[in-house]
C-alpha cells in the first residue's frame, strides 16, 4: 500500500497565521518607505525643475524664472522666460497631479546663514508656507539668482501630508546660483546627502 504525503489542514493554518503575522509587521515599514519614495521624488522634481531654469539662463543668456505654481503647496512648479519676446514664456511645467499625491512644499525667502549653522533646518517649513506670494527663483545669463536677497527662493522643505514620519527633503538655492538637495537628518561630515 502506497503512503500519502501532503499537508494537513492544521499544517497549513499555521503557515498561513506565520505569514500573516510576518505580513502585519511588515506594513508599517512598507508604508514609511512609499512616502519616503513620494518626498524623494518630489524633491527630486523641485531640484531638476530650479537646475532647468540655471541651466536654460545661461543657454539662452536672458533671465530664466522658475516658479512654484500650487498655492497649497503641492509639487507644481513652471520654468520660462522672463521676457516671452527672447524665448518662451513656458519651457517646462510639472502639474501637481504628476508624481506621489502626498508631497507638500514650503518655502522661504530668508537669507541662509553663512557657515550653515547645526540647527539651521531644524524647524520645519510648513506646507504652503510662503507660497502666499509669489514663490520664484529667477536666475540672469551667468547663472546666478539675480534678484534681490529676500525676494527669491531660499530655502524649500519637502514634507509629506500624510505622514509626519515620512523622511523631509531641503533643497536650497544660493545667492551665485548652487542648487542642493539635502536631507536635514544626516550629518554632511558623515555622507554628502547631510545638510550641515
Amino acid at each position: 500500500m502506497r503512503k500519502q504525503h501532503g499537508v494537513t489542514l492544521i499544517e497549513l493554518l499555521v503557515a498561513i497565521s506565520v505569514l500573516g503575522i510576518l505580513l502585519a509587521l511588515a506594513m508599517p515599514s512598507f508604508s514609511r518607505m512609499i512616502q519616503d519614495a513620494q518626498n524623494r521624488t518630489a524633491a527630486e522634481s523641485v531640484l531638476n525643475g530650479l537646475q532647468l531654469a540655471r541651466t536654460e539662463a545661461l543657454r539662452r543668456s536672458t533671465q530664466v524664472r522658475f516658479s512654484l505654481t500650487d498655492a497649497d503647496g503641492k509639487v507644481a512648479w513652471t520654468v520660462g522666460c522672463v521676457n516671452a519676446n527672447l524665448c518662451p514664456a513656458e519651457i517646462q511645467k510639472r502639474a501637481p497631479e504628476e508624481g506621489g499625491g502626498n508631497a507638500r512644499v514650503g518655502v522661504t525667502t530668508d537669507a541662509l546663514p553663512r557657515p550653515l549653522k547645526p540647527d539651521t533646518f531644524a524647524g520645519v517649513l510648513a506646507a504652503g508656507a510662503g507660497l502666499d506670494k509669489a514663490a520664484v527663483v529667477t536666475f540672469d545669463s551667468f547663472g546666478r539668482v539675480s534678484a534681490a536677497a529676500g525676494t527669491e527662493i531660499s530655502r524649500i522643505d519637502v514634507t509629506n501630508a500624510k505622514a509626519s514620519y515620512a523622511r523631509r527633503y531641503v533643497v536650497t538655492v544660493g545667492s551665485g546660483g548652487q542648487v542642493r538637495m539635502c536631507d536635514p537628518d544626516s550629518k554632511l561630515n558623515g555622507t554628502p546627502q547631510g545638510c550641515t
